[in-house]
């Protein structure tokens, strides 16, 4: 990445129109353009309406470029100038920033997109936010957002909520209570969500119970409980129960969440769920665990799940770096 300042203000030609007050401008390592921002206003025209890129200094604004590109010099992204009406596939919304696919169609929009720092706090941020409605299938619900995620159908692809918020989604089990958010197959379903506190469900390998308390909710467009289209657990995260196994060649095995050294204060201890995958096609059932990965097939083995009530750590804080494991 290369960076260009420019000494006067100019106007750049690009294939999506001319852009005047430049003030600097970035450049991928092989040459393409990757970003400007701009001290004048323009006016961009897009599928999402005429936006106008970021040109004034604002204290709550991330640094982030007001037009960002692909390679191809598609807009990418646009940081507004001030929050402003677009139009959506699903109605006009107010937004702050707006991401593009690089064929054009609406990606995402961020309704607030300010930097939470000691200048400006999320309290702060939140005061300013505005409600949206939505009506689902499986939920109706009014919350904050930080954002809406599109597929190129203009189909909702996920809701990530502001911080904080808590909605009641309806799933084949039961009512949810969930943070940070949801996402959608393309059809409409529920794909995933974010339990707000433990939640049980009925899996093929028995009653387990979904909770990460380490979901980072940036977006909403992967979480720790996944559905398959018809509803079923395929994938969850548990910090409150272990896993008995008793594989068909009669090997027997105990599958745990893990107590690991808080980085925070590397002293204390916290819980590392153990991440279960359910792939009804392969009819196998996946562990992440302080064991590893392990790979079941549940046809012809048994499983019982049992209350994890937590483990003392044998080893010292500076072995905790080669335990980290990794499952997809």
């Amino acid at each position: 990445m290369r960076n260009f300042d420019i000494l006067s203000e100019t106007a750049l030609q690009l294939p999506t129109g001319v852009f005047s007050g430049v003030e600097s401008y970035t450049c991928f390592e092989s040459g393409e353009l990757e970003g400007i921002r701009l001290a004048e206003k323009n006016m961009l025209i897009t599928h999402a309406g005429e936006l106008v890129p970021a040109y004034t200094e604002n204290h709550r604004r991330k640094n982030k470029y007001s037009v960002e590109f692909y390679k191809s010099g598609m807009v990418k992204a646009v940081t507004l100038d001030e929050q402003q009406e677009i139009q959506t596939p699903l109605g006009e919304f107010l937004a702050e920033t707006v991401i593009f696919f690089e064929t054009g169609e609406l990606r995402r929009f961020l309704p607030l997109d300010g930097k939470i720092s000691g200048l400006w706090t999320e309290e702060e941020e939140r005061a300013l936010g505005i409600p949206f409605s939505f009506e689902f299938p499986f939920a109706t619900f009014t919350a904050l957002i930080n954002s809406v995620s599109l597929y190129k159908s203009g189909a909702i692809r996920s809701i990530t909520l502001f911080p904080g918020e808590r909605i009641n989604l309806q799933t084949a089990q039961g009512e949810v209570v969930v943070r940070h958010g949801f996402a959608l197959y393309e059809n409409g379903a529920l794909e995933s969500l974010e339990p707000a506190q433990p939640s049980t469900f009925q899996t093929q390998i028995g009653a387990l119970t979904a909770f990460d308390p380490d979901a980072i909710g940036i977006t909403a467009d992967e979480n720790s409980l996944v559905f398959d289209k018809h509803g079923r657990v395929i994938a969850l995260t548990t910090v409150q129960d272990s896993v008995a196994v008793q594989t068909p060649e009669g090997r027997l095995v105990t599958l745990s969440p893990r107590e690991v050294i808080n980085p925070l204060d590397n002293e204390s201890l916290m819980t590392e769920g153990l991440r279960v995958l359910i792939d009804y096609d392969a009819g196998t059932v996946t562990f992440c665990s302080a064991q590893g990965k392990t790979v079941v097939p549940f046809p012809g083995s048994g499983f019982t799940v049992i209350p994890y009530t937590g483990v003392s750590l044998s080893c010292k804080p500076t072995d905790c770096a080669s335990c980290s494991l990794a499952c997809a």
